[in-house]
């Protein structure tokens, strides 16, 4: 009994979380600008989301010790890999230093863009509260959809949400 209220609880936060609902504050906000960042990336160079406005950027949030950040990168990775041409992924690290987070690149062979939040600004622009984050932005810059977690669906509702903005 107590299982099937567990999972009906985790359904219906899973489809509010697809609306844009019960968003915590200072979350990013659907249907609002996405805000604009300036990070490094791991070859030194800046990146800003102003940049890339025109494509469907998608950021995630994450760091080396988080677990399920482990398990979420290679299935992000995997998407971007299979649809190369339909989005941006920017994999934004939260407050750890290049020389702990290249490492780590390295080992766990990642494709992706990495950009480095030293201070954390950015995640907190975003509300990235807890980790992993995506944070999926259309070509006007607007946000359209934001998970936090994951869970064993997560690569093919990522991809309807961008199927819904192309």
């Amino acid at each position: 009994m107590f299982s099937a209220l567990l999972v009906g609880l985790l359904l219906i936060f899973v489809q509010r979380a697809r609306q844009g609902e019960g968003l915590r504050p200072g979350e990013a906000a659907v249907g609002r600008q996405a805000p604009n960042f300036q990070l490094k990336d791991l070859d030194g160079r800046q990146v800003s989301l102003s940049e890339l406005r025109g494509k469907i950027v998608m950021l995630d949030f994450w760091a080396t010790w988080c677990g399920p950040c482990r398990r979420t990168m290679p299935v992000l990775e995997e998407l971007q890999q299979e649809h190369p041409n339909d989005f941006t992924l920017l994999a934004v690290n939260l407050q750890e230093p290049m020389d702990l987070v290249i490492p780590y690149v390295k080992r766990q062979n990642l494709q992706s863009r990495v950009l480095l939040d030293l201070e954390g600004s950015v995640a907190m622009d975003y509300g990235a509260e807890s980790i992993p984050m995506q944070v999926l932005i259309d070509q006007k810059g607007i946000v359209r959809f934001v998970w936090s977690g994951y869970y064993p669906g997560l690569k093919d509702d990522l991809w309807a949400e961008i199927v819904k903005l192309q």
